[in-house]
């Protein structure tokens, strides 16, 4: 990917983006919301979405994502929110990690339950699905996290707030999110929660409507506090599977370690731009981009844990172990970085 603005005034600009089939694209957007005005790339896609293939809707929006991105870091405008900017999101990776098993529970505290419902029967859902019709698929489990880190210091200069060099060749799952926890500490005040607030959860799925169309109705909703948007959304789908063993909440915790460490490989992929080699994982991040990887076949199985992709890892946490309750703990509070290394990583 590639792109350069071109004629631009005090409310948008043009951008000339060259994807990765070597098609170039004039896009125009907006500043203040990243809409997209106009897109013309000389008919190389068919114009009628029922006449594009899943890969030539892959290559549209790549094209589109990365011009919001490109004006992002060269203009400094919010054209892509923070839970899309791939260097933005491991910063709330951080900060989950970083948190103590007490602050855990008080901040994702309903998150883990709505999961934990999953495996186990007998635990109340916060969020039920109705009884209406039976899903399609897709059930995504969703909530807001806020950071006290502020989105507009990285829009002011993109380089300099960036963590990612500072984890560059990372491949340890355990090293990568210590190093993540310490790099947004450093760009807080001393004695400032990272997290200001967890949203509400709600519960999104598809279902078939009358006339044969896929709908996708929210049950729930996210809300919140906190003013402007969020700093990341958590997109967790159910476990397809229960356990007599209990599963206990740091094992949770590092579940969304790994689920926001796959949202920031998606985050780069959407653009059409190989992430960095420390989130180089495999499972599932953004639920749209994971049905790409299901339908267009440009893309490999990056969701799938087990997939042989090469330069990918599988998750720190063995799967096996996980389904066997090998890894079911008494769940008193204590230190989280020592427990998630023995939980998790085997240390």
């Amino acid at each position: 990917m590639d792109a350069t603005i071109g004629g631009e005034d005090d409310s948008g600009c043009g951008v000339q983006v060259t994807d990765n089939n070597g098609i170039e694209h004039w896009i125009e957007i907006k500043y203040d919301s990243g809409a997209v005005t106009h897109h013309d790339d000389e008919e190389a896609y068919p114009n009628s979405a029922s006449e594009q293939t899943p890969n030539d809707v892959v290559h549209l929006r790549q094209a589109q994502e990365y011009a919001k991105y490109y004006v992002q870091r060269e203009r400094g405008y919010p054209t892509l929110p923070p839970h899309l900017t791939p260097e933005w999101i491991p910063y709330s990776l951080g900060a989950v990690f970083g948190l103590e098993f007490e602050g855990f529970e008080r901040q994702f505290g309903p998150y883990a339950q709505q999961y934990h419902s999953a495996l186990h029967p007998e635990v109340p859902p916060i969020v039920e699905m109705p009884d209406e019709t039976a899903p399609v698929g897709g059930i995504v489990y969703r909530a807001d996290v806020f950071l006290a880190l502020e989105f507009d210091a990285y829009l002011e200069d993109p380089a300099a707030m960036s963590p990612i060099d500072a984890v560059a060749g990372t491949t340890d799952a355990y090293d990568l999110y210590e190093a993540l926890a310490a790099e947004l500490e450093a760009r807080l005040p001393p004695d400032t929660a990272p997290i200001t607030e967890v949203s509400a959860l709600d519960l999104q799925y598809q279902r078939r409507a009358n006339d044969g169309s896929v709908e996708e109705p929210v049950v729930g909703e996210r809300s919140h506090t906190s003013a402007g948007p969020p700093d990341a959304q958590l997109q967790m789908t159910p476990p397809q599977a229960t356990l007599e063993s209990e599963l206990t909440t740091e094992i949770i915790q590092g579940l969304l370690c790994h689920h926001l460490q796959c949202q920031v490989r998606d985050a780069y992929l959407r653009l059409g731009l190989e992430p960095p080699e420390a989130f180089r994982v495999l499972g599932q991040g953004f639920a749209e981009q994971t049905m790409h990887y299901q339908h267009a076949d440009l893309y490999p199985p990056y969701h799938l844990t087990d997939a042989e992709i090469e330069g990918y890892r599988p998750p720190g946490i063995e799967q096996g172990a996980l389904a066997s309750g090998e890894f079911a703990g008494p769940g008193q509070p204590g230190p989280l970085l020592r427990r998630i290394v023995r939980a998790l990583f085997g240390r």
